[in-house]
């Protein structure tokens, strides 16, 4: 089965553990495993993409390993691009495979990815081939010692004394074999007498809402500078002609025709364009009821006027609060899964998943407005009528931004 149409309705992660001396847990080994083959690994571009995806999105590396590490085979083309991924390299093991090349580009890049915090594997290690010039930039070798025997193993150690290397033994199958590597000298063990592996089924985001998280994420990135947002949402035909039709709306009453994505980031300003761009996106999901989308609009707006009455700022940081915490009714996955991968700041994070700070009230006063919990409709002094009242035009502006997505306008 090919692993990328596998990938459409599922994944499923494989997690062995690896043991260290004392037995305790030392990592984790995840391995992209297909419905028709659970027993075997597949090792591709696609395969890697998607348990790293699964890993830090939609199962959750906390779910997965905990506190421990992420040991996850590499191809090439995913170690070069690495660098681009907001992974939390010092909680991963990059299993180099035996195709690597060995060449003084792939030396450099190994530095990088180790000064970056990622301990770096080699898989499959053979003594005596060209692999043997990546050592002094590797942290560990992983030895199949079920096809080794015992002599081979003792020159492979002999080999290695004068490295810093640590080796972990892989395919441990009995007691006997575990002590005999233990006194040898293994640093770590995997293997079925150990431990079997144990399966997990990731159920995928559809194509389109994924390409909607991603859109949003690299929207809501701050460093992001104008030609770059411009260049971004000029990627989307769609929501960059969507955008210059609201700016030309009377609902901004502007007295000049805006015809290029330039000058509307000069007048809405880069936070707000990044706001009403996010809200196009969700009102262009055509797949999910369009109440759910009008509550995610809502929300987001009755927090930033919350804010606004409250005399908070800025104010945008709560609509953002709003907006994303509502994420979990648009893409159908638990807020944690949802909000994970994002680039969003710790502050945000804590309101949205722990309920923390003045942005976590806003959003629980927020909630409280939906489900008519009148008690629990509270923030700073505001008085609840007003409260309340924002709620009505929060929702009368959600109308005005759905209607766009329909009909290309927003009416008043």
């Amino acid at each position: 089965m090919d692993p990328a149409r596998h990938l459409e309705t599922g994944t499923y992660i494989a997690r062995q553990p690896i043991y260290n001396q004392q037995l305790g847990v030392h990592a984790y080994e995840l391995l992209f495993r297909t419905a028709t083959s659970p027993d075997s690994a597949t090792a591709s571009d696609a395969a890697t993409s998607h348990v790293m995806l699964s890993a830090f999105g939609e199962i959750g590396l906390d779910a997965l390993v905990g506190s421990r590490l992420a040991a996850i085979n590499m191809t090439w083309r995913l170690m070069e691009e690495l660098r681009e991924l907001a992974v939390p390299a010092g909680r991963m093991i990059l299993d180099l495979p035996p195709s690597l090349p060995c060449d003084e580009d792939a030396v450099q890049l190994l530095r990088g990815l180790s000064g970056q915090g990622y301990v770096l594997a080699l898989d499959d290690y053979v003594p005596g081939t060209s692999r043997d010039a990546l050592l002094p930039v590797v942290h560990q070798v992983k030895i199949d010692t079920a096809s080794s025997r015992p002599d081979d193993l003792r020159l492979i150690f002999r080999g290695l004394k004068t490295t810093q290397v640590e080796k972990v033994a892989k395919k441990v199958e009995t007691l006997e074999d575990y002590e005999f590597l233990r006194d040898l000298g293994f640093d770590y063990f995997q293997g079925y007498f150990l431990s079997r592996p144990r399966v997990f089924r990731a159920v995928n985001l559809p194509t389109g809402k994924l390409t909607v998280l991603r859109l949003l994420a690299r929207l809501q990135q701050p460093e992001m500078d104008v030609h770059e947002l411009q260049h971004l949402i000029a990627q989307d035909p769609g929501l960059a002609f969507k955008l210059l039709k609201l700016i030309n709306s009377p609902f901004f009453g502007l007295n000049r025709q805006v015809d290029s994505l330039a000058r509307a980031i000069l007048i809405l300003g880069h936070r707000k364009l990044v706001t009403w761009a996010c809200m196009l996106v969700l009102s262009g999901l055509e797949d999910r009821p369009a109440g759910l989308v009008h509550l995610c609009l809502q929300r987001a707006g009755l927090c930033e006027r919350i804010a606004r009455m409250a005399g908070r700022r800025p104010v945008e940081r709560y609509f953002t609060a709003g907006l994303f915490s509502a994420l979990d009714l648009v893409m159908e996955r638990p807020l944690p899964q949802v909000i994970g991968p994002l680039p969003l700041d710790d502050e945000i994070k804590r309101a949205l998943l722990e309920g923390e700070g003045e942005l976590g009230e806003v959003v629980a006063c927020a909630r409280a407005c939906e489900t008519d919990q009148v008690e629990s409709v509270v923030f700073a002094d505001l008085l609840r009528e007003d409260i309340m009242n924002a709620m009505l035009e929060a929702g009368q502006w959600a109308d005005e931004v759905q209607s766009v997505s329909i009909s290309g306008t927003v009416r008043r």
